[in-house]
């Protein structure tokens, strides 16, 4: 479906970014629920992790995402050219599968001496758990250096995302996260209410299920965990992100959402955060 010529090797090499944002743009609308301009600052992030040396090949640091979609053509790029894992938590069996081959058009046609189930390491299940979740990368002696966590978007769920990850982070990781303006605590009520508009429901407004902005919270908990926080300030999202045509080409779409509470038209400059962290 994806076996495209998308140039040969050494002109991708000139500009990956261009390759990888043709490649998402080809994606079908479920799993490509970010912005172009978010999927380019992970980009720019991981960039960063190699020139400034944080990224070590021989320290077994890894890449590790929840949720799964457009952002994983990204990290899975950087664990193959890294010679890396990237360590993928999501409950869909099926949208797994269907990004394995995907990414096997696609990237492994440029990293073509690679096997990329020695490079993707994807779990159909919850990313919390102590025995096949986040935690479990310490039993295989591996160090994160970069995250992206974009799964259930609820307070209490990032919240354990962020406290699992942080004891695994190398100095100067990053921990990045995707709608950064929800204020959802203890229940997604977009995404129920989304459910229940399909079934012919009333919307239901559950009480006591706020909390401060999820970039805030975050930023809070990783200020409990680590000495020196710095802000990214969005990276190149924030900067880009009010004339990215991903609003014009799903408008309808997200006119919807909005409708429902599921996109925050009006605080979108916190649609993507990110942070580095030091243990010192």
């Amino acid at each position: 479906m994806y076996d495209f010529y998308f140039g040969d090797k050494e002109s991708i090499e000139k500009d990956p970014k261009q390759w990888l944002i043709t490649i998402k743009r080809m994606l079908p609308r479920w799993p490509n629920g970010i912005p172009d301009t978010e999927f380019l600052a992970i980009y720019d992030q991981l960039t960063a992790l190699e020139a400034d040396g944080t990224f070590q090949r021989d320290r077994k640091m890894v890449l590790v995402e929840t949720g799964s979609g457009a952002s994983t053509i990204v990290l899975l790029y950087f664990s193959l050219k890294w010679d890396t894992e990237l360590y993928t938590w999501d409950i869909s069996g099926n949208k797994l599968s269907y990004l394995r081959a995907m990414l096997t058009d696609t990237l492994l046609r440029h990293f073509s001496e690679k096997n990329i189930f020695n490079h993707w390491k994807y779990v159909a299940y919850d990313s919390k758990s102590p025995y096949v979740g986040i935690p479990m990368l310490a039993e295989l002696g591996r160090t994160v250096v970069g995250c992206f966590l974009d799964s259930d978007h609820t307070w209490d769920n990032l919240k354990s995302e962020v406290a699992a990850v942080c004891p695994l982070m190398v100095k100067g990781g990053m921990v990045a996260i995707d709608d950064g303006n929800y204020t959802y605590g203890r229940v997604n009520t977009a995404y129920v209410n989304m459910l229940r508009t399909k079934l012919g429901l009333s919307s239901v407004d559950i009480p006591d299920n706020r909390c401060g902005t999820f970039w805030e919270e975050t930023e809070a908990l990783l200020k409990t965990r680590f000495p020196r926080v710095e802000n990214q300030n969005g990276g190149t999202y924030r900067q880009n992100f009010e004339t990215d045509i991903f609003w014009s080409y799903y408008s309808a779409d997200r006119r919807n959402m909005a409708d429902l509470g599921m996109e925050k038209l009006n605080e979108l400059a916190h649609r993507f955060d990110a942070w580095r962290v030091y243990h010192e």
